[in-house]
């Protein structure tokens, strides 16, 4: 693995992560032959379309479309994942009905329990499909859960490496960071496809582990905060604990009281998701002596909040904003 663009030690949360073909293929009428696999990942959907738009030279006028559309295509992603596991026991029941004229009731039972799919099992299931199904219809009135997974990614194949390797010493002032990977092997089109998934995932992994050891709490190693993170939360839940937290964050930072206490509670609520990204800006910041810190602070917060009702054109607003008052 050879990082062109970026460092390992410090990786960005969106990447570029590619790979040669054994076989080179065409991949459509008008692209021709294609000789390299590529995986777009990012810890966010908001990294995610600006990294496309950086690398593929779509038109900034553009992006508002390809937002909408990424947000309906993960929102697809979601209610597939979530009915998945309705969709297994449906089939494994179907299974069981087509034979129980056949098999032993006893022998059943087992196959039932290879699957974990008991009488008890598949009730809950059912209640849990339904819960599920309002927790879809209710989600416009903010009840829901922050979007999962907090990984997203979508492989592109490009004519060749060089491509890319254009990119690797090109950053234009004001440009988006971004890592850019190479695998430095070859494989077969359908293992690609595995290698690039599972070397995406581990780089998100590895950006979130790094995240969490920037916030460095000396004061406070023993402290067990009493917060619940975000999975256990529902997402007005979530809101209403970052708003209390700003609210004695502000008080603490503009009376020059110590504040590590909060923070050590904003990293257990945002650990293992997107948001851990600001609240770590936020922590940097905050330990400097930096003349605009309340308000970068205030943006910030701003920007998390964004980001949690999915606005993202909010989100780049406020990032610009932010980018105005940053040293």
């Amino acid at each position: 693995m050879n990082f062109l663009r970026g460092n390992r030690e410090s990786v960005q949360g969106r990447a570029v992560i590619f790979m040669e073909l054994k076989q080179p293929g065409n991949f459509g009428e008008q692209a021709g032959r294609m000789s390299a696999l590529t995986v777009f990942c990012a810890v966010s959907e908001l990294d995610l379309l600006e990294l496309i738009i950086q690398v593929m030279h779509i038109p900034r006028e553009h992006s508002r479309l390809i937002s909408r559309f990424y947000k309906r295509y993960f929102q697809e992603i979601e209610e597939i994942k979530r009915s998945f596991p309705y969709r297994i026991s449906r089939i494994i029941d179907e299974v069981i009905a087509d034979e129980e004229d056949e098999v032993s009731q006893p022998i059943l039972d087992s196959f039932r329990q290879m699957f974990g799919r008991t009488e008890a099992a598949a009730d809950k299931e059912t209640q849990q499909d339904e819960t599920d199904r309002q927790v879809a219809d209710n989600a416009a009135t903010g009840g829901q859960n922050l979007p999962q997974p907090e990984f997203y990614s979508t492989m592109i194949p490009l004519p060749s490496r060089e491509f890319l390797e254009s990119y690797a010493a090109y950053n234009s002032e004001g440009g988006l960071d971004y890592d850019i990977i190479d695998l430095e092997r070859k494989e077969m089109l359908e293992v690609a496809h595995l290698v690039l998934d599972a070397h995406s995932r581990l780089y998100v992994a590895d950006f979130m582990n790094q995240k969490e050891r920037e916030i460095k709490l000396p004061e406070h190693e023993s402290y067990e905060s009493p917060c619940k993170n975000y999975k256990q939360l529902s997402r007005e839940e979530f809101k209403q604990l970052l708003t209390e937290l700003y609210s004695e964050l502000m008080f603490l930072s503009e009376t020059g009281s110590p504040s590590e206490r909060v923070f050590a509670d904003l990293k257990k609520i945002t650990s293992g998701s997107y948001l851990m990204r600001e609240v770590v800006n936020m922590y940097n910041i905050s330990t400097t002596q930096d003349p605009n810190k309340i308000k970068l602070m205030e943006l910030y917060f701003r920007k998390i909040f964004a980001l949690i009702d999915e606005d993202y054109m909010a989100a780049k607003e406020i990032q610009e904003e932010i980018q105005q008052y940053s040293p």
